[in-house]
């Protein structure tokens, strides 16, 4: 399993969920069905951190099959370079 941590766009909650659900995210709320349509999908995602540091958004742990899935879900759905892609990789 390949784990990684990133910042998602609270709107893009607000576009996936709904306005009222994306502003009652909690931490550690499972948040997978919201990434069922994208390439790639993650195994799993749950929220770290419901609001980032200075009210930011929402910060996801994302758990995918390997490296190469985690990449191929980042660069396809992020437009991630791959520096910013390794800051996300948890030990």
């Amino acid at each position: 399993m390949d784990i990684r941590r990133f910042d998602i766009a609270f709107d893009f909650f607000i576009d996936m969920m709904g306005e009222d659900a994306a502003r009652k995210l909690t931490d550690g709320q499972d948040v997978t069905e919201v990434f069922a349509d994208d390439i790639a999908r993650p195994v799993k995602a749950v929220i770290i951190e419901a609001e980032g540091p200075g009210g930011g958004n929402p910060y996801v742990e994302f758990t995918f099959t390997d490296e190469d899935h985690s990449w191929e879900w980042a660069s396809s759905n992020m437009d991630m370079e791959p520096d910013d892609y390794e800051v996300g990789a948890v030990a």
